[in-house]
């Protein structure tokens, strides 16, 4: 039998049905959508962040969500994989069960993008899975992202420590479409504008990224970096000959100009490449409102993650 949205969760949480609470613009070109209530707190059972695999509605709604076996042995169909999308986790009270999701506002030019112009309260969407790698605890890290890796690096901004030292290059369009910033005052923020060119086309952030001057020794900084294609190859070709250890490295491909997020996947793994951050929050931990920030201070026990896949 195919599940219906309105199916309660499993005993692992997943899949679940994550039900839109309010839809918050923060900017032109960023838009907030607050999920909560029992799909949320399934979800969030679990330390399910930075990532969530989200499963969009299609032509009859969530008829066909994956079925728990579907998604824990990754059997979902051509056609129900193409309707998957992942996002960054930006906020989260597991408490209130609620969860918060940035969507960067393009109109219909992709699935999740649609969707995300329509959202109302009351509409739903699928939860497949969520986890993912997260900087380690360095005394200088460097955050790069364009659009897309900004939810992602602002929530790493307000949950490091006090003491921390580093960089955040955020690349958005203009002025207009910075956000606050809650971060340590050690961490200098430097918003970057494109100023009208098309994402994915400027240079404004890739030489920016390569201008860095990281701080010695090499062993102690660590690189994040979430973007187009062409930013993440090039800084990753940088830091690479500077001699910065790939296990300080995390650099993940958010979007490839010209094709969709599965393409991208299947063709390049989204420019993965082994041997970078394998900490994870630790799958059998509870997830608390200051897990991050516990990590990355040093102060909670990360967990390696078995492979790189």
């Amino acid at each position: 039998m195919t599940p219906s949205p309105n199916t309660a969760p499993t005993a692992g949480g997943l899949p679940t049905v994550l039900e839109v609470a309010d839809v918050i613009d923060l900017t032109a070109s960023m838009r907030r959508i607050r999920f909560a209530g029992a799909g949320v707190a399934a979800y969030l059972g679990a330390p399910r962040i930075p990532n969530i695999k989200l499963f969009l509605p299609g032509p009859e709604g969530l008829r066909d969500l994956p079925t728990p076996d579907q998604a824990d042995h990754h059997r979902v169909t051509a056609a129900q994989r193409a309707r998957v999308r992942t996002y960054t986790v930006r906020a989260y009270d597991a408490e209130a069960a609620t969860l918060d999701i940035d969507f960067v506002r393009h109109g219909d030019e992709g699935l999740a993008s649609a969707w995300a112009e329509r959202a109302r309260p009351g509409d739903k969407l699928g939860a497949l899975g969520g986890g993912g790698r997260l900087p380690a605890p360095s005394p200088w890290l460097a955050l790069v992202a364009d659009d897309t890796g900004v939810p992602g690096a602002l929530a790493i901004l307000e949950q490091l420590p006090a003491g921390q030292r580093g960089i955040a290059l955020l690349e958005v369009d203009g002025a207009e479409h910075e956000q606050p910033v809650a971060a340590p005052r050690g961490v200098e923020v430097r918003w970057l504008h494109r100023r009208g060119a098309r994402p994915g086309t400027s240079d404004v952030l890739l030489e920016a990224a390569l201008g860095l001057a990281l701080p010695d020794p090499l062993k102690e900084d660590f690189i994040w970096v979430s973007a187009e294609s062409r930013v993440v190859r090039a800084v990753r070709r940088h830091v690479r000959m500077l001699g910065v250890p790939r296990g300080n490295q995390l650099i993940i491909g958010y979007w490839r100009r010209g094709i969709t997020e599965t393409a991208y996947g299947t063709q390049s793994r989204n420019d993965r490449m082994p041997g970078e951050s394998l900490v994870v929050l630790p799958e059998n931990g509870k997830l608390r409102a200051d897990s991050l920030g516990r990590l990355f201070a040093g102060d909670a026990e990360s967990h390696l993650a078995e492979s790189d896949d």
